[in-house]
């Protein structure tokens, strides 16, 4: 059977090459079991071809714990659901800014993307989680953030190397 990957992953391919390594595999199922969040269909695509980690060592990703899973928070750590906020943080980047879904509806992929800056301005955009990485290291947007991304050329680097980094300058 062949799987078929979220368009919007396959754009973001052409523009930011994914870790060597690879994604991680999420229980997806496990993951609505435990707390109740079902995610949308692009992000899914991404956390396995991507995972976890870092676009371009600032804009960090979250994804549900996993097999293995580094840390003790996670996306959806302490995050019930329906939140009663509308909103479920994905990722933050080192300027204290943070890009969230609005969980607006009941179907997650039709959850669209904000931008919380540290100075707290909203800043929306009708696009998908990973429409919004295909924009952002494109160059087609650039939202107002504390700190600005360097993506000339856009890179991910994922948690086990990030790990593996920090083992060797432990050495």
């Amino acid at each position: 059977m062949e799987v078929v990957m979220h368009h919007t992953v396959q754009r973001l391919l052409q523009f930011l090459p994914p870790p060597p390594e690879g994604g991680d595999m999420v229980d997806w199922d496990q993951v609505h079991a435990n707390f109740g969040w079902r995610l949308p269909n692009d992000y899914r695509d991404f956390v396995a071809v991507y995972g976890m980690g870092a676009i371009s060592d600032s804009l960090g990703i979250a994804t549900p714990p996993f097999a293995g899973y580094p840390c003790v928070d996670h996306l959806v750590y302490e995050r019930s659901y329906p939140p009663s906020d509308n909103l479920l943080r994905w990722g933050t980047n080192e300027g204290g800014d943070d890009f969230l879904w609005r969980c607006t509806d009941a179907d997650p992929n039709h959850w669209t993307v904000a931008v919380l800056t540290r100075s707290q301005s909203w800043h929306d955009y009708d696009l998908s989680m990973v429409d919004f990485l295909v924009h952002l290291v494109s160059g087609h947007i650039t939202p107002p953030l504390n700190a600005q991304l360097t993506i000339d050329p856009p890179t991910f680097e994922s948690w086990r190397e990030e790990d593996r980094r920090m083992r060797e300058t432990d050495d």
